[in-house]
């Protein structure tokens, strides 16, 4: 019971810093907002015109949050990832309008896809708490 408790306490660890350090050695250091702040307009501009002003959006820009902070920090070891983020976020402010009108057209499939990043970010939580068990040798 205690080494599940524990995992869940790692798990929801994952979520207290969504802007990590940039002092000393960090991945975050660069480019850092360079990305996570594109990767947080991707998502939460997606989510706005596929689910509207909903509790949907709630998901969207969460994963923005956090999974933009990944990216950045995966932007560091590799650099062309940054370009393929300010493409996305370029894709989607040109695309706009089509978006939005799937949004409308496919409820159903909006809310599958929101499932799918709603549990890509759990995943990536759980990931870390597994990574955070293994080192410290639980």
């Amino acid at each position: 019971m205690g080494s599940v408790r524990s995992f869940t306490m790692r798990s929801l660890a994952y979520f207290l810093r969504p802007f990590p350090s940039r002092q000393g050695f960090s991945a975050y250091r660069s480019p850092g907002l360079l990305a996570h702040v594109p990767c947080f307009l991707v998502f939460s501009v997606s989510g706005l015109l596929l689910c509207g002003v909903s509790p949907l959006l709630a998901v969207w820009m969460i994963a923005g949050l956090y999974l933009g902070r990944d990216v950045a920090i995966l932007c560091h070891y590799a650099p062309i990832l940054l370009l393929a983020v300010w493409a996305a976020m370029l894709v989607v402010l040109a695309e706009a309008k089509p978006l939005a009108s799937f949004g409308h057209r496919h409820p159903a499939l909006v809310i599958t896809l929101t499932i799918v990043l709603l549990l890509v970010q759990v995943s990536v939580a759980w990931r870390s708490a597994r990574a955070m068990a293994y080192e410290n040798g639980d």
